[in-house]
């Protein structure tokens, strides 16, 4: 009889998740965004939710090219606390990190944090 093998293969994950709830934050957005894609820790992604915006924050989101970020639009408003579970739920790594979309991160604040 042939012995069966489990090979326990880890898969990468990140150290930090970052979750970042969006409703109509076009004017802070991309301010947000690259303070967090600017960190000195690299090793992170970038949970997006947008709860249905309907002013430009889908085209801000989207005009990012950066493999850390996940993006997800809502059909319809949810909420805040809904969009925070999700992204609770969703991430996948060691620390999690909610950012709101009117805000901005200091250059170190994931190291310093973490």
């Amino acid at each position: 009889m042939d012995k069966v093998i489990a090979l326990d293969i880890p898969t990468k994950s990140p150290l930090v998740s970052v979750v970042l709830p969006v409703y109509n934050a076009e004017i802070y957005l991309d301010e947000a965004i690259q303070s967090i894609l600017n960190q000195t820790i690299v090793d992170f992604e970038l949970l997006i939710f947008n709860d249905a915006s309907t002013d430009g924050s889908d085209e801000i989101i989207r005009s990012y090219k950066d493999n850390r970020i996940v993006y997800e639009k809502m059909e319809f408003h949810v909420g805040l606390v809904a969009l925070l579970n999700k992204g609770i739920e969703r991430a996948k790594g060691k620390y999690i990190a909610m950012m709101d979309a009117d805000d901005i991160s200091l250059h170190s604040s994931f190291e310093e944090q973490v």
